[in-house]
């Protein structure tokens, strides 16, 4: 995975075609998506954020993608791909512990943005 297939599936999650009708949706111009796509400037914690919500995919991994693409050596991305990989086996193993279903979003309160650290489920 790479920052253009994170915001492929965003404009996927979102119904849209181009990048300049995701902006809007990332809280960006649509030039921030285009520096974001040639590697000029990358997403900051918010916009990090706002993919994992629209994309579904965890927010560890997320931010492990985009760690990886602003590192500059091979080492830097190396410890980026594994801090992504870490976080993921530790929220795969804590749901695994979990007697329930975990979520880590609150429910019940009327457009609340929820974010996703990791997603988990249970079957028993």
């Amino acid at each position: 995975m790479d920052v253009n297939s994170l915001l492929d599936q965003a404009k996927e999650a979102c119904g849209v075609s181009y990048d300049k009708d995701l902006a809007p949706r990332l809280g960006v111009r649509p030039s921030a998506i285009s520096n974001y796509r040639k590697g000029v400037s990358h997403p900051d914690a918010v916009v990090c954020a706002t993919l994992a919500g629209l994309t579904g995919v965890p927010l560890a991994r997320v931010l492990g993608v985009i760690g990886e693409a602003r590192a500059i050596s091979r080492e830097e991305k190396a410890v980026w791909r594994k801090l992504a990989a870490t976080a993921m086996a530790l929220c795969f193993a804590v749901g695994l512990a979990l007697p329930q279903r975990a979520q880590a979003t609150i429910t019940g309160l009327d457009k609340s943005t929820g974010y996703t650290l990791c997603a988990m489920s249970y079957q028993a």
